[in-house]
């Protein structure tokens, strides 16, 4: 019961923290919705910092293999944007990633492992012939970041401006298709068509 209550728990602060924002959002909130005591919501979590910790925990993907193939990088692509959309509310506001020295480290190393997870499956495909050769360290470096700076410009975006004018995602995952096509190989082309992901 006590796990149970835990992950109500998340679920509720990710809901105000996504919905209101972190700053508006109070442990009175979270608690009232649940029905519960304050004293038994931080009995869980001390504080609200503990709950964005919780809620920021390592994402399933990194516990993957590097895509190998077109498929499993889309694959990769589409969780790196989903785990941005649950917790969305720590992408827009910039002081949260320094909360305390010990989680802007944590979250500067976390970062980091993402981006090389995803510089490695952009070498593995190159290994596999399905893109060309990367003509060095650095421009396969630059394009990971490309990626990876596309993703937090897009998710604060998606919090900020009208829906009119966001780029849905659907689009935003065509914009990589796009992307990466200059660097399929021509006798690869075909499978890569076979993978669109907007489809």
């Amino acid at each position: 019961m006590r796990e149970n209550l835990k992950e109500a728990i998340l679920r509720t602060a990710q809901t105000f923290f996504n919905e209101k924002g972190y700053q508006e959002t109070t442990m009175r909130d979270i608690a009232g919705a649940l029905n519960i005591s304050l004293g038994n919501l931080t009995y869980h979590y001390h504080k609200k910092e503990d709950l964005m910790i919780a809620l920021l925990r390592w994402p399933d993907f990194m516990n993957q293999a590097p895509a190998s193939n077109f498929e499993e990088f889309f694959a990769l692509i589409r969780a790196m944007i989903d785990s941005l959309i649950v917790n969305r509310f720590f992408y827009t506001v910039d002081e949260l990633g320094r909360a305390t020295p010990e989680f802007y480290r944590h979250n500067v190393n976390a970062v980091s492992q993402i981006e090389e997870h995803l510089e490695l499956s952009l070498q593995c495909l190159s290994d596999q012939g399905c893109l060309v050769p990367w003509r060095s360290e650095q421009e396969r470096h630059a394009f990971t970041r490309m990626i990876m700076d596309s993703h937090l410009i897009w998710i604060k975006n998606s919090f900020y401006r009208l829906e009119e004018d966001q780029i849905s995602y659907p689009d935003f995952l065509t914009i990589h298709w796009y992307l990466l096509e200059s660097h399929v190989q021509k006798e690869k082309h075909a499978e890569y068509m076979q993978c669109l992901p907007f489809e």
